[in-house]
């Protein structure tokens, strides 16, 4: 009887105890943000990581974009997809392969807010939340030449996920959202 007491407490207990903490896991708590700042003095870029911009990607796939001109660290983009949960393990695992991924390597502490680009600069900020923890990284290029090949890469990957695509060659940048013909044209006189 008691070795049964015994083996139903050690069962119990075991059942009790916190998992252990895989260090390659995909954070719960996950928030990837990245800016791009454009100066003026450059014409406007066809592919979306050298276009002004943002896109945010949170731990349950949700991923947020816009790009613009007006478009700035403080933008809340609108929702472009939601990612599978294996995706969102391929972009952390890239992020760590970048060195995104680690604190420590961190090259910024101010306020993100605050930063501009300089004419013909292109200003990449890159925010990382995971773990409670928070922190920056800030890549200066001419725009010219574009960003370093970690950054080009992570941007390229979150652009992708937001399913943000190159203009093609032939088609300028959107200017305003077409809404279709005028509804009250026929009201008009003709000629007028």
């Amino acid at each position: 009887m008691w070795r049964l007491a015994r083996l139903l407490v050690i069962v119990a207990a075991s059942g009790c105890a916190a998992p252990p903490h895989d260090p390659l896991a995909t954070p719960m708590d996950l928030c990837a943000d990245v800016t791009v700042l454009a100066g003026s003095g450059d014409e406007p870029r066809r592919e979306p990581w050298m276009r002004q911009g943002k896109m945010i990607l949170f731990a349950d796939g949700t991923v947020l974009a816009d790009l613009g001109p007006t478009v700035n660290t403080r933008t809340r983009p609108g929702l472009a997809r939601t990612l599978y949960q294996k995706q969102v393990r391929q972009m952390w695992d890239l992020a760590r392969s970048l060195g995104f991924a680690s604190p420590e390597l961190a090259d910024f502490d101010g306020n993100p807010e605050l930063v501009e680009a300089g004419e013909g600069e292109l200003v990449y900020l890159m925010t990382f939340s995971a773990d409670q923890r928070r922190w920056t990284f800030v890549r200066r290029c001419p725009a010219k030449d574009g960003p370093d090949e970690a950054t080009a890469t992570w941007v390229k990957a979150m652009a992708e996920a937001a399913f943000l695509r190159e203009l093609p060659a032939d088609q300028g940048t959107p200017i305003r959202y077409d809404f279709g013909p005028d509804p009250y044209a026929w009201f008009r006189k003709p000629g007028a």
